[in-house]
């Protein structure tokens, strides 16, 4: 379960953030997640939530901005949002190029 090892990490990031500012208590930290990183978001909040306790992040809130996935035609120009993983351009049969979809980045720690 990679989830276990993603919140972990996303945690250490967050108490060291906290300790570089000298808080003592986390409220939220802000995760990026783009849909083609393939985290089971419920398995990653359930993991931090687990690894979180007993810290400085133990009422901390993980907030997740999801990025759908978007590529843009290398023949036509159009830009599309992608529902399944086709990487053909449904009006000329262009290469889609990925434009989004595959963040993962901690974009804040909120904290005292």
């Amino acid at each position: 379960m990679h989830e276990a090892t993603l919140a972990e990490n996303i945690l250490n990031i967050a108490l060291d953030a906290a300790q570089q500012n000298r808080a003592t208590k986390i409220f939220k930290v802000g995760l990026t997640l783009g849909e083609l990183v393939g985290v089971e978001v419920e398995a990653l909040r359930m993991s931090f939530d687990v690894l979180k306790k007993n810290s400085p992040a133990d009422d901390a809130e993980l907030v997740i901005n999801r990025v759908p996935i978007s590529a843009t035609c290398n023949k036509c120009g159009k830009i599309f949002k992608l529902e399944r993983y086709n990487f053909f351009c449904p009006e000329c049969d262009g290469v889609l190029i990925l434009q989004s979809g595959r963040e993962l980045l901690v974009d804040f720690v909120d904290c005292e």
